[in-house]
């Protein structure tokens, strides 16, 4: 497969030997009243109003747009204080404009305010676009961009869309390689090159069928020449201090574009529990466990980005990108105080204290290389991607308890644990697309995708000091999955009507083996994944539409792994070997007014969906944490969205949800089926403050009313925030203040009552914060850069 894959890359960069003769386009440009060279003015060359190439002009006011095809193009210089100098042009051979003068432009500085582009939000066949390019939102981090995204949900620093996470994408390629890690990641991305996020709930058949929801960050293209970069800190006070840095540096000559990006992340964050569990013999309670638990968590990471892309010509582009995070020290400590009512004898009373202190280590690295050609048709397009991971994760712990009896002598019990866990994935990616006619477009693609996983897990019972293996809670277990997938695509637009449909196929072929219990577990299926969107066009402020999409979700590799990790002699967690894919149909039928509301009711039945279930076992009082699959999940509901200007100064977007969630199951061989309406309000306002706009504020409130996840029900929460920017010295230095969870509304209940299931648990997470931010940019500020981090949809199934 390795070979296949290889030479299938080495076919299409083939390509490159084959670049059209291209020119250079060069000019000095001085200012009129002064004849003064102007430094670091944009000059790009256009076709049929969209940027193909550009420069900037350096402290001599030359300036030089290299590579350009033979062709006729507009030219256009800008630069803040002048008029814009636009010219036609026919390029046939090397181009020197000699010195061009730019008239000052007096009606464009002194006593006039100026004004910001502000955000757009539009719908598409398949998707609803955010259009932030050249609005105030671009000074900020990609992190901020995703948060003010209208129907994103941010709880506990992880997005949320119709009730499930999303995943990522930048420029269609899956970023990141676990849910946790995406938050810093993005927190340390400049957005100055973000041109728009998509929000996809029925992605199209080009994307992989794993998952749901998709948010596609669109960056603009560089056309910039020279340096610059950032650096950037924050500290966070929660109830204890935190604080991260980092650096951007980029650089563009000739036909190289660079990228690269390092930041640090120190953090030490508190988790309080409160927990009653009743166990049950039949209705009757047998004991009552009260527990406090207190959960510190310490961890040093860093990550780096590397971004190289060469430009042979027009037509093609080779880039590599990598990405690695490291997270050298990672610290758990958490202390269980119990205290344990004996229902049916009170001289079987006791009390417990619980210490389980945990360390870990882990490295994710991500490399790909991507090419990329453009055909002569316009619109026409070949592009391959490489992906490789390298994942490795080392944990130790140690758990001691020590208890008191009512009616005999007191003892204490002890055990560590290793574990480690090595992944490799390898996958190549092959995707087409043809536009038909002004009005058709093709696509077409193929990719395969190979993980091999070797996780370790070694108990040890701790007795007078002597470490003993427990066998029975030790093993290795090895997983090997490929997956063979291909897809075509076709959409047509009419005067009224727009269409769109897809077909995926996926080939899914899994091994795992425990080498303990010599139990091995294959899977060898095909699944096909149909889209379909239709949109029909009432009048000039209505608009309807349907969508159908069918997804899947796979279990990720802890899922599957059959270890039983003890956190204490009465808690422990357990993956399942047997678990199957999840298959979900999703509809959705709205209507668009005004280019301003959405409504849109949805339908999903998803079929042995995977959940991570806490179940009680009565007959031996332990707390387990088992990966299953539920018969189905039903979820439909009513989605209203809107984003307008208030005043000129604010902008207000508003998400509301009122949906239905219903879960069944099969407990003890007792069917259960519980069901809930809910509701989840955002409401986001940002304003702008001061003549030069330097001043911005955003105040967001978040409403959760109670709901069912799995076999709980969940308390209502609620989340205020506000957050203020300031910009100085023309926008090098940003200076930022954040309040979060103001109200400290976030902390929730989570309540299990049915069958022989009795449970009560309160938490209180380490979200109501202070934070204060500083960026400095240096260098040629008006850069646009080629940033990206990638990773491969089999990484999102990696868990920390």
């Amino acid at each position: 497969m390795n070979l296949k894959i290889t030479s299938l890359f080495v076919f299409f960069t083939f390509f490159t030997a084959f670049g059209q003769e291209t020119y250079n386009v060069s000019g000095k440009l001085i200012a009129s009243e002064s004849e003064t060279p102007i430094s670091f003015a944009n000059a790009v060359l256009m076709h049929n109003d969209t940027v193909l190439k550009g420069s900037s002009s350096d402290t001599s006011g030359t300036f030089t747009i290299t590579n350009v095809a033979k062709g006729t193009y507009k030219l256009k210089i800008s630069f803040l204080g002048y008029t814009t100098y636009t010219k036609q042009l026919e390029i046939s051979k090397n181009l020197d404009l000699g010195t061009i003068a730019l008239q000052k432009d007096n009606e464009s500085l002194d006593g006039v305010t100026i004004t910001n582009k502000k955000p757009v939000l539009k719908r598409e066949i398949d998707r609803l676009i955010f259009n932030i390019q050249g609005t105030a939102l671009t000074e900020d981090n990609t992190w901020e961009v995703l948060r003010r995204t209208p129907g994103v949900i941010v709880i506990n620093n992880t997005l949320s869309i119709k009730n499930s996470t999303p995943t990522v994408y930048i420029n269609d390629r899956k970023v990141h390689l676990s849910a946790s890690e995406i938050y810093q990641l993005l927190e340390g991305t400049p957005a100055e090159t973000v041109k728009s996020v998509e929000v996809i709930t029925n992605p199209p058949a080009r994307y992989d069928a794993q998952g749901g929801t998709i948010l596609n960050i669109v960056m603009t293209k560089n056309l910039i020449v020279g340096y610059h970069g950032s650096i950037y800190g924050n500290f966070t006070q929660g109830v204890f201090p935190r604080y991260s840095g980092g650096i951007n540096q980029f650089y563009k000559r000739g036909k190289f574009n660079i990228f690269g990006n390092y930041n640090y992340r120190h953090s030490k964050i508190n988790r309080d529990n409160d927990e009653t569990i009743n166990y049950l013999e039949n209705t009757t309670t047998t004991s009552v466990w009260n527990s406090d638990i207190n959960r510190n968590r310490w961890s040093n990471q860093h990550n780096f980005n590397l971004n190289v892309d060469y430009e042979f010509d027009d037509k093609n582009t080779l880039s590599f990108s990598g990405n690695l995070l490291y997270l050298p020290y990672w610290k758990r400590n958490t202390v269980t105080n119990s205290v344990i009512d004996n229902q049916t004898a009170a001289n079987e009373d006791f009390s417990l204290t619980a210490i389980n202190r945990a360390n870990e280590d882990k490295h994710n690295l991500g490399l790909n290389l991507d090419y990329v050609h453009h055909f002569e048709r316009e619109g026409a397009k070949l592009s391959a991607n490489i992906h490789y991971t390298d994942y490795d994760k080392a944990n130790d712990q140690h758990v001691a308890t020590d208890y008191t009896v009512v009616s005999s002598t007191d003892f204490s019990t002890a055990f560590t644990t290793h574990s480690n866990q090595t992944t490799n994935i390898l996958s190549g990616q092959v995707d087409y697309e043809l536009p038909i006619s002004e009005t058709a477009n093709f696509e077409a693609g193929a990719k395969v995708a190979s993980i091999e996983t070797n996780s370790n897990l070694w108990q040890f019972n701790i007795e007078n000091g002597v470490s003993t293996l427990d066998v029975a809670n030790s093993d290795t277990f090895l997983y090997d999955e490929s997956i063979y997938a291909g897809y075509v695509s076709y959409a047509k637009n009419w005067e009224k009507w727009s269409l769109k449909v897809g077909f995926r196929g996926e080939q899914t072929e899994i091994k795992g083996n425990s080498l303990s219990t010599n139990q091995i577990n294959t899977q060898n299926y095909f699944e096909l994944f149909p889209t379909a969107y239709i949109s029909h066009k009432v009048s000039d402020k209505l608009n309807v539409y349907i969508d159908f999409s069918r997804r899947i979700q796979r279990p990720s590799f802890d899922d599957l792994n059959p270890f039983r990790y003890n956190f204490t002699d009465f808690s422990f967690a357990t993956g399942n070997p047997r678990l199957q894919p999840a298959i979900a149909n999703n509809y959705k039928l709205g209507v668009e007014i005004a280019d301003k509301f959405y409504i849109d009711a949805y339908y999903t039945y998803d079929k042995a969906a995977i959940y991570e279930l806490t179940l009680q076992d009565n007959d031996n009082d332990v707390i387990q944490y088992i990966s299953s699959n539920v018969e189905n999940n039903v979820n439909y509901g009513l989605d209203f969205l809107t984003y307008f200007s208030v005043v000129d100064n604010w902008n207000v977007s508003v998400f509301t949800s009122i949906f239905n969630l219903e879960d069944t199951f099969t407990l003890d061989n007792v069917s259960v089926s519980q069901k809930k309406w809910s509701n989840y309000t955002s409401i986001d306002n940002n304003f702008t403050f001061l003549k030069d706009q330097s001043l911005t504020a955003n105040l967001s409130f978040l409403y959760i009313s109670s709901t069912i996840q799995g076999l709980s029900e969940v308390s209502n929460r609620s989340l205020v925030n506000l957050s203020l920017r300031k910009t100085l010295w023309n926008k090098k230095v940003t200076l930022s203040l954040s309040l979060n969870d103001i109200f400290n509304g976030q902390e929730f209940t989570n309540t299990t009552r049915y069958f022989n299931q009795n449970s009560f648990y309160r938490t209180n997470l380490d979200l109501q914060t202070i934070r204060i931010g500083f960026r400095y940019n240096f260098g040629n500020t008006k850069l646009q850069t080629n940033q990206r981090t990638k990773s491969s949809a089999e990484q999102e199934r990696l868990k920390d």
